[in-house]
């Protein structure tokens, strides 16, 4: 342990370090299979209508991107209510399940097989309960989603250590307040990892969604690009999809470093000690 704590100035060059050590060799791999690719298809050894070059997808993204907009904003909205409600869902599940013993017994086996039908199976069935609209998206997304969250907050829930629980049981607290203070704080980092996990999935889910009904969504889009053989607008909906997604993730992470400051400094310090 240092005598002396690193200052402000220092604690800032090690994020940037850290930082750039998670993002740039992904990048630099993905710039490299572009480079690739797009070699190989103006050589002729990958036909543009097999496969399009990513000249070609970067192309379509610029061109198309007025009608692309329209179904990308849909989506969006789609998929950021659905994974808010998913999380507020997974939340109360847990929080639930967590108290009642009885409540987790029942229920807990019925939230793991939910996860055990396949999506593209059954929602085409929550589109005929629910109609071909919004409703049954946020259905899809909330299914898809609350599971990371539900079980990842119920294993931090219990998994505080008993020392702390006996601790305030000793000192006369309540449920509520042993809740408050020691479970819920204990157990942050694993809901925000179920948290980072869901985020993840729910333009998938969103657009696995709208594969079985009609409407606007860069699902449809997708969809309607394959049939009329358009694959550069196909990939480029696609790579929008992987934005998305991104940046949804990139949200849970910048919540959790909000919520959890603490959390950040500690993989700084880890960082410094891990070999160059």
């Amino acid at each position: 342990m240092p005598l002396f704590p690193p200052d402000k100035r220092t604690d800032k060059r090690q994020k940037r370090k850290l930082l750039a050590r998670r993002i740039l060799p992904p990048l630099l791999l993905i710039l490299f299979v572009a480079v690739g690719f797009q070699l190989l298809s103006d050589t002729g050894l990958i036909h543009h209508y097999v496969l399009p070059s990513p000249s070609q997808v970067a192309r379509s993204l610029v061109q198309d991107f007025p009608v692309m907009g329209d179904h990308l904003v849909h989506t969006l909205r789609v998929a950021s209510l659905g994974f808010l409600l998913s999380a507020l869902t997974g939340a109360v599940s847990a929080l639930l399940m967590d108290r009642f013993k009885l409540l987790s017994d029942t229920v807990y086996p019925l939230v793991v097989i939910s996860q055990t039908i396949p999506t593209l199976v059954i929602t085409p069935v929550i589109v005929l309960i629910f109609g071909y609209g919004d409703w049954a998206r946020l259905f899809v997304v909330i299914l898809v989603c609350f599971f990371p969250v539900t079980v990842s907050l119920m294993q931090g829930l219990r998994s505080v250590d008993p020392d702390l629980l006996r601790m305030m049981e000793t000192m006369g607290a309540s449920r509520m307040a042993t809740l408050r203070h020691v479970k819920i704080p204990a157990s942050l980092p694993a809901f925000f990892a179920g948290i980072r996990i869901s985020s993840t999935y729910c333009v998938m889910a969103a657009v696995l969604a709208e594969w079985a009904g009609g409407g606007e969504g860069i699902g449809i889009y997708m969809l309607r690009t394959k049939r009329s053989f358009r694959y550069d607008a196909m990939f480029a909906s696609i790579l929008w999809i992987v934005v998305l997604s991104l940046v949804f993730y990139l949200l849970a992470v910048l919540l959790e470093y909000f919520a959890l400051p603490w959390r950040d400094k500690t993989e700084i310090r880890t960082s410094q000690e891990l070999p160059s």
